[in-house]
């Protein structure tokens, strides 16, 4: 562990491996620049500021492994896999500008990749839903990758979608519109499948993996990283969902997708019932 105000990519990566990621593993990781050094200017946090954290990120694994990291766009800009901005941090997006990245070609939740199974992890994501089957995420589960959240909780673990996906979750049919930059220059719209809220999933999730002994925890600088397994977040995701199917949706009165999920969920099933229903209902 570190305490060093500005830390180094060597630091990091130690203290990734110390967790029990090795070379030639697969790892999805979800991160935080500021969470290094929240009190401290941009520049100082890091040597070599977030791009050195996703070239820490290969260190880990290597050789041999393969790092993916969320780069979605969420519709905000007009889709094109090589010029849409990542919304998900300023180390995703430095990620994704390394040389022998690539990227999925999801409009509105694309991960990039980089390694020897990144082509095979990401291909054909366009024509999926974002965490479906045959999914970036959806092969990492069945692959059991490593989860790592640096200076994030389980509100950014999106591993949890593939449980909703897995169950069929009633929600899952909510629909957005997004804009794609075609090959000549226009733009075309289309509509997708609305991935749910995740503003409830630290408080929800981290019990029933913690329950499970799943989580690995460590620090570098003031940054705390908990380490997982895709197939425990989905197997604890799963567990919550069959006991309760709002168990991921957030309670805030402004949050339109968790009021919409509620109802259609109350539109399926009994919404007079005390006890949830089981799955097969």
């Amino acid at each position: 562990m570190s305490t060093s105000m500005s830390v180094t990519r060597s630091q990091f990566a130690r203290a990734v491996r110390s967790l029990g990621v090795s070379a030639g593993d697969l790892m999805i990781a979800h991160s935080s620049f500021r969470s290094f050094s929240p009190d401290l200017p941009p520049d100082q946090r890091v040597e070599g500021g977030p791009e050195a954290i996703a070239e820490a990120l290969l260190d880990v694994v290597s050789p041999g492994g393969s790092v993916f990291v969320p780069t979605f766009n969420y519709g905000n800009d007009a889709w094109h896999p090589k010029t849409s901005p990542s919304y998900d941090g300023i180390i995703t997006e430095m990620f994704r500008k390394l040389p022998g990245a690539i990227r999925s070609n999801h409009p509105t939740h694309a991960l990039a990749g980089f390694g020897p199974a990144a082509e095979e992890i990401l291909r054909g994501h366009d024509r999926v839903h974002a965490f479906a089957a045959e999914s970036p995420c959806w092969r990492l589960w069945e692959r059991d990758a490593w989860v790592l959240l640096i200076g994030v909780s389980h509100e950014s673990n999106s591993m949890a979608h593939v449980a909703e996906e897995w169950l069929k979750m009633p929600y899952l049919d909510r629909r957005r519109a997004a804009n794609v930059v075609q090959v000549d220059g226009s733009i075309e719209q289309v509509i997708l499948r609305r991935p749910g809220c995740s503003d409830a999933w630290a408080a929800v999730l981290d019990p029933p993996l913690r329950a499970m002994g799943a989580i690995r925890q460590t620090a570098v600088g003031q940054s705390k990283m908990m380490l997982m397994r895709a197939r425990d977040v989905v197997s604890a995701t799963i567990g919550l969902l069959e006991k309760n199917r709002a168990a991921l949706l957030c309670d805030r009165p402004k949050c339109e997708a968790c009021a919409i999920a509620r109802q259609m969920l109350a539109s399926r099933f009994n919404p007079q019932s005390s006890t949830p229903p089981s799955l097969e209902d």
